[in-house]
């Protein structure tokens, strides 16, 4: 049984996005998830990259009536081959690591996710990401409901609020554990 980070949607489209922006920076979010992936690199810990990303403009493979994908239908943003789903430089993955393609919120969704964590046996998830309402929240819901032990990294998560940031820690504080990056330690 091991341990995994995964860290979620940290794209330029993304994180270069407001209000998203604004609260990445002023929390130091990508700081944070810096500090944690270097460590679980230095831990010999499994890392996942996620990106939602589509093959075209019009995203052909988001759900067709998500009025969420329905405002960047026809922007360029979100659209594989292009710098907006390029990982920020921060947080770039290594070839050893995943690059977990979604199409959804979710990251278990039609993605290769089980089957990586089924590979690396894990029995621990720590979860860095945007946003803390959606993909986090997701990964979260769903990585317990697989009977994962699950860990939020709070300070390496962001939602378009703090207030929206932190209502949602609370909402699934009851399914996981809540830390900062300063309290991880994959060697314990």
């Amino acid at each position: 049984m091991s341990k995994y980070l995964i860290l979620i949607d940290f794209i330029n489209d993304l994180v270069s996005h407001e209000p998203m922006a604004g609260e990445i920076a002023r929390r130091d979010v990508l700081g944070n998830a810096a500090k944690v992936l270097a460590k679980a690199r230095a831990a010999g810990v499994a890392v996942g990259h996620v990106r939602v990303a589509f093959s075209a403009p019009d995203l052909p493979e988001a759900p067709e009536r998500s009025p969420l994908f329905g405002g960047f239908k026809g922007s360029g943003a979100l659209q594989l081959g292009t710098h907006g789903v390029d990982f920020d430089a921060s947080v770039t993955p290594t070839a050893d690591e995943a690059i977990i393609l979604k199409h959804q919120i979710s990251p278990f969704w039609k993605t290769i996710l089980d089957a990586e964590l089924e590979k690396h046996d894990v029995s621990e998830l720590y979860i860095a990401g945007i946003s803390t309402t959606l993909a986090v929240s997701s990964t979260v819901r769903e990585a317990h409901d697989r009977g994962l032990a699950v860990t939020v990294i709070a300070d390496a998560c962001a939602a378009g609020s703090l207030a929206a940031h932190e209502a949602e820690l609370e909402a699934f504080g009851v399914l996981c554990a809540v830390k900062q990056a300063d309290e991880i330690d994959f060697t314990a």
